[in-house]
């Protein structure tokens, strides 16, 4: 039954991508910022019928999808996505990076575009965001060719970057939480926000004083660790380490206390949910014969894992909430548009690395790095060898992290040292530390093609894009990370790579399929559906024709 079910799978697949079928009023693409597919996979069982498992049902589950480029965050994970390339093309190669004149570059940040503030007008005192660093044209941009101005296409998520990277050159709008998590928009899409986020902007006092319980039975949480573990972080954004968590009561006078909470629990989702549910019901998306484009990433899921860690109960409980909430959201879209009007896909940006204190890690392997003090340690090292009294900072390397090193090559020219000769000293010498699997140079073209192992390689130059990558390439062994969360991403090891795919419309077909793939063939399937152009080609795959 199982190879019959593939086996339709696919001959339904071809049959969609020979016929081009024409675009449905609606198609959404939702993100769920850190979503391992471990998550979907264990907890099946837990999930409701019209969730997951409804997608699992009706769509088709792509369940060995993983990511080929190297950095595994925020910003390259929804570029990726969004426009079927990988970063070596769309150049967005981390949530920041350091140029070679050592500026430090958000990678949405724009110089000349100012925010639209929550009270729906431009501020000029401060900077915003806008997707000039994304090098190539996403799927917004072929659908706002194929479909002319007429088709709405909206991106929303808490995080700029992620609604930035998937509204592309020319979307309607694009909306991200700011400062105490009201929504905002920048100039480059307009100078005022729509009058319906105005008005949502007014309702987050009521979460104020909420409390966060468990959705299951008590039951169901024996799967993950036991709560309150000293691994834990809920201090850090106000709320305790166990279940259930009250929120700080609403104060109109300073209500980033709040924000904070809200953000990190599944409170920011249904905060989320609501600006697209009043999206959907003000722009009239999906109700006409103009296909529509609508975009939602959940970032709260990702805040959630950082505090608590993806064995914990409350990200257990967050995916059982989240699972809840794509069930609503089908619900929404089949009272609006209708079921069978829509094409839904779901994935994530990144997966994440379990903490090594669970007992659910086998014992003897995984660590903590103190990035800050190993950065301190390999500046010693390397001072020994240069003039001292030439440069101030004594920081030859100038970042240290999962994955990336940068060095500052004007300290190093003044400390009369060659930058070549440095950065290898400097990776030779992390090369030796606890934790560390290999540390490869990246910075030329050169470097990346030279590394002997051919999956790091992959991996690297799939992430490479000269003037932005880092200088060298960090792998740790499995389950190291760093020391300032419970829990991180940004390696290539299996459990940052390893995401979930589902993709769900009529011409599509169900079924699962064991296929390898990448987030980034999303892109390409729904181009070759939909006959959509792009102005240069995608590193993703249609699925289509597998």
């Amino acid at each position: 039954m199982k190879v019959f079910s593939l086996f339709l799978t696919v001959v339904m697949l071809a049959i969609a991508g020979a016929q081009a079928q024409t675009a449905p009023p609606l198609t959404v693409i939702v993100v769920i910022d850190q979503l391992p597919i471990s998550l979907i996979t264990d907890n099946m069982d837990l999930f409701a019928e019209d969730g997951f498992k409804r997608l699992d049902r009706e769509g088709i589950f792509f369940t060995e999808c993983r990511y080929r480029h190297g950095v595994l965050e925020t910003g390259p994970g929804h570029a990726t996505i969004a426009t079927g390339c990988d970063p070596k093309a769309h150049g967005i190669v981390g949530n920041g990076w350091r140029t070679r004149e050592g500026d430090e570059q958000y990678c949405v940040a724009c110089e000349n575009t100012y925010g639209v503030s929550d009270e729906g007008v431009t501020d000029s005192s401060r900077s915003s965001s806008c997707p000039k660093n994304l090098m190539v044209d996403g799927l917004s941009d072929a659908w706002r060719k194929r479909f002319g101005k007429e088709a709405k296409i909206w991106s929303l998520s808490l995080k700029d970057r992620a609604a930035i990277a998937m509204g592309g050159k020319s979307p309607d709008g694009a909306l991200w939480a700011g400062r105490e998590l009201r929504f905002e928009t920048s100039t480059y899409y307009g100078n005022a926000l729509p009058p319906w986020c105005v008005e949502y902007n007014t309702t987050l006092s009521r979460f104020g004083g909420q409390t966060w319980d468990r959705l299951a039975t008590d039951e169901a949480y024996a799967r993950a660790d036991i709560d309150d573990v000293p691994w834990e972080r809920g201090t850090n954004a106000g709320l305790s380490n166990v279940l259930p968590k009250t929120l700080p009561s609403f104060d109109s006078t300073d209500s980033k206390k709040l924000s904070s909470a809200v953000w990190g629990t599944p409170f920011g989702n249904e905060w989320l949910f609501g600006l697209a549910r009043t999206c959907i019901a003000h722009e009239a998306i999906g109700r006409d014969t103009i296909p529509d484009l609508l975009w939602i990433s959940f970032s709260s899921n990702d805040a959630c894992g950082h505090t608590y860690g993806p064995l914990s109960q409350e990200i257990l409980d967050m995916t059982l909430r989240t699972d809840k909430l794509i069930a609503d959201l089908l619900t929404l879209l089949d009272h609006t548009v209708g079921n069978g009007n829509y094409i839904f896909a779901l994935t994530s940006d990144h997966g994440v690395c379990p903490p090594f204190e669970s007992p659910k890690i086998p014992e003897g392997i995984g660590g903590r790095f103190s990035f800050k003090q190993m950065k301190a340690d390999v500046n010693t090292a390397l001072s020994a060898g240069g003039d001292m009294e030439a440069h101030a900072s004594g920081e030859f390397v100038v970042e240290l992290g999962i994955p990336d090193v940068s060095f500052d090559r004007d300290e190093i020219s003044h400390a009369h040292l060659d930058l070549r000769e440095t950065a290898t000293q400097a990776v030779n010498w992390l090369r030796g530390q606890p934790g560390i699997k290999d540390v490869v140079l990246t910075m030329s073209l050169n470097d990346v093609t030279a590394i002997s192992d051919s999956t790091l390689r992959s991996h690297v130059l799939n992430n490479y894009y000269p003037g932005r990558s880092g200088d060298a390439y960090i792998q740790p062994l499995p389950y190291w990370q760093s020391d300032v969360t419970t829990a991180n991403h940004g390696s290539c090891n299996e459990y940052d790579l390893h995401v979930p795919l589902f993709l769900m419309g009529t011409q599509f077909g169900h079924g699962r399929s064991e296929n390898l793939c990448a987030p980034e063939d999303l892109v390409p399937t729904l181009a070759e559906s939909l006959g959509l152009v792009f102005l240069v080609p995608r590193d993703g795959r249609s699925l289509l024709a597998r």
